[in-house]
Formats: C-alpha cells, sequence, structure tokens
C-alpha cells in the first residue's frame, strides 16, 4: 500500500520518527509532502530540513504560508508529485475548514485516490459562512477520519461526518524500555513542567501548590522549562511565594535534554486552563513524561483526562488546591508514587509507541481502501 501523507508538522525532524514507523511496517511504501518553508507559526520563517529517512519526501512551495488555515501548495509541483508517487491512499493533517483541505480533497477525488483527513479540532469554533461551507463540502467527501482526541472526533461527527473514523494520536513517542521507579532522588521530590510559558498553560498554579506543599514540610523541587511572555510574572510569582530558591527557570531547551529533564523528575504537571478559542488538544510532554516513567498530572482541560487515563492525577482546571492534594499524596507514599509510575508506563508503552500508532493509522487506510473489495 503506496500512502501519501501531507502535512507541514514534519518539516521538523523531532516529529518525523512516527512516519519511520510507518514506513517500516510490511507492505508500506511511505512519502512524505510537507511545505519547502513555512512562517505558520512564530512568523519566523521554517525551512524544510533534509534527512535520512527510509521514505520519499517532497518538499513542495506553497501560497499564504503566514496563515494556518489559509496555505495551499502550489498546484503544478503538487501535481507532478502526485503524478510521480502514484499513492493509494491520501493522509492529510490538516483541520477541515483549511482551503489547503479543500485542495488536497479536490485532487484526490479527481483521481480517486481515498482521503484521510488527520484532525486536532476539539471546539466548536465560530465560523464564517464559507468556512462552514468548506468544512461541510470537506467532511461530505472525504473517506475517513483520524482524530486526536475522543473530543475531536465528537466535534466532527456533530460537524456531519459520518464515515470510517479513529481516535489516534497524531505522533506517538519513543518508550524508554529500562526506566526508573520511584523517587528520583533521595530525600526530594522534583516536579516539573514543560512548554510554552503563556497564561492557558496554567504555570501558575503548579508554583502556588509547590509554595503549598513546601510549607507543609516537603523537600520540593521545581524546574520549569520553556519561553513564553509569562516569564516575568512567573519569576516574581515564585518569589512572592518565597519558593525562588526552590525553583529554576530552564528557559527552551531541546528536546533530547527534555527526555533526560523528564527523566530526572518525580512528576511532569500540565495545569492548563482553556480560553474561548483553544482546549488542550493533546499534550505531548504528558506521554513523553509516561513513557520514560514520570507521573503525568494534568487539568481536567481538553484532551488531559484522556491522555493520562487516571481520574487520580487530574484536577479542576484553576484549582491549585486540589493539584497541592495530588503532589502531596504522592511525595509521602513511595508505593503509590511506584504504582502510578509503572501504570502510566505501561499505559505509553501498549497506547502511544511510534509502532502501535503506525499499526492502527495503517489498519484504518487499509479497511477504507479496501471495503469495497
Amino acid at each position: 500500500m503506496k500512502i501519501c501523507v501531507i502535512s507541514h508538522t514534519y518539516m521538523q525532524v523531532g516529529y518525523r520518527p512516527i512516519l519511520a514507523a510507518l514506513a517500516r511496517e510490511p507492505g508500506i511504501d511511505l512519502a512524505l509532502f510537507t511545505p519547502s518553508q513555512h512562517n505558520l507559526d512564530s512568523g519566523t520563517p521554517t525551512i524544510f530540513t533534509e534527512s535520512s529517512e527510509p521514505y520519499r519526501m517532497y518538499a513542495l512551495p506553497i501560497r499564504w504560508g503566514s496563515r494556518q488555515g489559509a496555505f495551499t501548495y502550489r498546484l503544478r509541483p503538487l501535481i507532478r508529485a502526485l503524478d510521480e508517487f502514484k499513492p493509494d491512499v491520501i493522509l492529510h493533517e490538516q483541520e477541515v475548514y483549511a482551503l489547503g483541505a479543500l485542495q488536497i480533497l479536490l485532487l484526490a477525488n479527481r483521481r480517486s485516490i481515498p482521503l484521510v483527513m488527520f484532525v486536532w479540532e476539539n471546539i466548536h469554533r465560530s465560523l464564517s459562512l464559507p468556512r462552514r461551507l468548506l468544512r461541510n463540502y470537506v467532511l461530505r467527501r472525504t473517506s475517513g477520519l483520524i482524530a486526536g482526541s475522543s473530543v475531536a472526533l465528537r466535534v466532527h461527527r456533530d460537524w456531519g461526518f459520518e464515515g470510517p473514523s479513529q481516535i489516534i494520536t497524531q505522533i506517538g513517542c519513543d518508550v524508554n524500555p529500562n526506566p526508573t521507579f520511584g523517587r528520583r532522588a533521595a530525600g526530594i521530590f522534583r516536579v516539573c513542567f514543560a512548554g510554552r510559558l503563556i497564561p492557558s498553560k496554567g504555570i501558575d498554579l503548579l508554583l502556588r501548590s509547590v509554595a503549598r506543599i513546601a510549607s507543609l514540610g516537603i523537600p520540593v523541587e521545581c524546574t520549569i522549562m520553556g519561553q513564553g511572555p509569562e516569564m516575568n510574572n512567573l519569576t516574581l510569582l515564585a518569589r512572592e511565594l518565597l519558593i525562588a530558591d526552590r525553583v529554576v527557570f530552564r528557559g527552551s531547551v531541546p528536546m533530547k535534554e527534555i527526555f533526560v529533564v523528564l527523566q530526572q523528575n518525580d512528576i511532569l504537571v500540565l495545569p492548563s486552563r482553556r480560553t474561548s478559542t483553544w482546549e488542550e488538544q493533546f499534550g505531548r510532554v504528558l506521554v513523553e513524561a509516561m513513557s520514560r516513567g514520570t507521573v503525568a498530572v494534568g487539568s481536567r482541560t481538553g484532551s488531559i483526562p484522556e491522555v493520562i487515563g487516571s481520574e487520580d492525577l487530574t484536577f479542576e482546571e484553576n484549582d491549585d488546591a486540589a493539584l497541592s492534594t495530588i503532589l502531596l499524596r504522592l511525595a509521602n507514599d513511595s508505593n503509590l508514587l511506584t504504582s502510578h509510575q509503572r501504570a502510566l508506563w505501561e499505559r505509553a508503552r501498549s497506547c502511544y509507541q511510534y509502532e502501535v500508532v503506525a499499526r492502527r493509522k495503517i489498519d484504518l487506510m487499509r479497511k477504507i481502501l479496501f471495503r469495497d473489495e
């Protein structure tokens, strides 16, 4: 089966292991179509980087590259790439109300190639009439849907999609085969956060919880990894809470170093809070922590509870007292800590490991491709 993955996500080399896992599956011939350059995320141009991968790669020019919902591929290079690779099925990773989704759908339908859309959208977003019409058109003619969470799937069902679907994460993780269970440092309880330092990530809740359990005599240390506009406010808050000596702000940290820090900490906390236009769509860092035997704790926002899979490790958003209770319980009970570490590691291995995610995607695409035979 020849699979064509079309996505800007894999311009970043760190996200490509899932593609390698797909390509390693028996009987799979894989190609990646991705923009040669875009500035979708920060306004700073990102340029496609070549690397040695077990699949074909096509870096294609795009139009309107500064807007996620508006960019499209330049038609002639895209058509040439499709004609050269001749895919049996296309997996397109973009929201269904984007212009790019319409472009790929029209090309796929014209060639009678089944199209599977991967989507993250987990909010009933208010869309203009043209966007609603575009969304409805794409959903009526898409062969299948992969949703990153159950909420995302429910939203697209509400929007009218009735075809084959699965809930499968986009990327997955590499599971550490020999994690260290139990306290990572004798006499110290270590917690951490990794992500953008913005209000919606709720890092202030983590600092208040650290201050609370420190006041109860817990020898706690907190590492904050990431950059963002909240850096100064969070630094000031740590001083006001009298925990500046317990909190280390690491700034921007390379992914490989984040993995090391996760393995050195007992707990990873993702205390996100929803906004009118955003809820946590996945929380990749949760899975990365779980895959290293680190306990993942998060707010009941977006897909966080679904990813963690344990009510005991989630709390209502904005409730720093409830977060403090969870951290205190784990700090005082080493057996409970170890039990959660093992359970979450097993969950990462069985649900989110690259090979598991790849096989589930291939199973859905095969079912769609061969359902009429």
